[in-house]
């Protein structure tokens, strides 16, 4: 005969299990038997555990017990530590461990979230830090996204996170920020400045987020416009929510998009622009002047513009929304039939047929000149040579 007791009894750490005593007759002894608890997230990451691979939040644990155990860990890659409350004292103690086992671990990371943690300016120095610490390492660390979403960095943390990142550029160290958002940090024209010089220097960086900040259109003129003519890399740009960039930096913006080929994505959702602004962008994507500024300067690569939720409300520009509308969708297709498209638009408006010299060749016929031309020689040169060679080449 057997006698069996079960109770729950806690470890060191206030986890409870199982424990199941066990008396046999004849013998006064009591084998015990316990079902362990699994790992704690401590545990976990202490013990790099091949299956947590991304941290989201502390478990209940303080910022420092977490940061100390991260020094041990060499698996987790993503860390989405959104309302930890990281900061909102003085010191932005939690964001200082956690930045400093990070440069401690010296493993592999993709992603760093801190949203909504409200950390301040001594934080943005700590995170300033870290992309320092990460340039040193290339080979361990690379494209990471960096979110700091609703923070205070205001223009001092803005500055000190722009100069780690145009730091390493100068001394010829490989970059490792390739994507950032500093949304909601307060950040105004002065902190435009700084993180515009940065994109000046900086050759890795293909994302910046800077939603619902104090950006007015005197930071856009005078800072980002002239660096965005200049820039290669960048990629997705959101201005959304810095209601003070209005029409006329949206001008500023549509200048530059006349020379930059590289940008994708613009957001300028709730930014005060009217038709005025919204019409200066269509030109830069689709610029009906005369079929040079359709191939050349048209800009032939962005391929989303979000503008909703801005005060354009008049009849006149939307019988122009077809055409900003088609330029996106041809910007979509490619560089190449962009132009194509563009050019065979432009010849088919009121505008083009003052470019033909011919008065034999119906309109209706020019589409398929442009078409036979590019089946001829696939180069845009030779299509704009073709119809500047006019009435020549309507010869057939």
């Amino acid at each position: 005969m057997e006698w069996v007791s079960v109770s729950l009894v806690q470890d060191q750490d206030g986890r409870s299990f199982r424990q199941t005593n066990r008396w046999s007759a004849g013998s006064m002894h009591c084998r015990v038997e316990e079902a362990k608890p699994p790992p704690t997230l401590l545990e976990r990451i202490e013990q790099s555990d091949p299956s947590l691979r991304e941290l989201a939040g502390f478990g209940g644990y303080s910022d420092n017990r977490i940061a100390a155990a991260l020094r041990k860990n060499s698996t987790i890659t993503s860390f989405k530590l959104s309302n930890c409350q990281l900061g909102g004292n003085s010191d932005d103690d939690g964001c200082i461990y956690l930045m400093q086992a990070l440069i401690a671990r010296r493993s592999s990371l993709k992603r760093i979230s801190l949203a909504r943690n409200f950390i301040g300016f001594h934080g943005a120095c700590a995170v300033a830090d870290f992309i320092l610490a990460s340039q040193d390492d290339p080979c361990i660390y690379h494209s990471i996204r960096l979110d700091l979403l609703q923070n205070c960095f205001g223009d001092e943390g803005s500055r000190v996170i722009a100069d780690a990142i145009a730091d390493g550029t100068k001394q010829g160290k490989t970059q490792t920020i390739a994507d950032i958002g500093l949304e909601k940090n307060g950040i105004g024209n002065n902190g435009l400045l700084h993180l515009s010089n940065m994109l000046s220097e900086n050759n890795t960086l293909h994302t910046l987020r800077l939603g619902k900040n104090d950006i007015s259109y005197e930071g856009v003129v005078r800072s980002l416009a002239p660096v965005l003519k200049q820039n290669t890399t960048l990629r997705v740009l959101d201005l959304s929510g810095n209601r003070q960039i209005g029409d006329l930096g949206a001008a500023a913006v549509a200048d530059a998009l006349s020379c930059n080929q590289t940008l994708e994505t613009l957001i300028l959702t709730k930014c005060s622009i009217t038709d005025k602004g919204a019409m200066r962008l269509l030109q830069a994507l689709y610029d009906c002047t005369s079929p040079l500024a359709v191939l050349e300067e048209s800009n032939h690569t962005l391929r989303e513009l979000i503008l909703c939720q801005n005060p354009i409300l008049s009849t006149s520009f939307v019988g122009e929304t077809k055409f900003l509308r088609d330029a996106i969708q041809w910007n979509q297709q490619g560089i190449a039939s962009s132009r194509i498209n563009k050019l065979n638009s432009f010849l088919m408006s009121s505008e083009g047929p003052r470019y033909v010299h011919s008065t034999d060749l119906t309109i209706g016929l020019i589409p398929k000149l442009v078409f036979k031309i590019w089946r001829i020689d696939k180069s845009i040169d030779a299509v704009y040579s073709y119809i500047r060679g006019m009435p020549e080449i309507l010869e057939i």
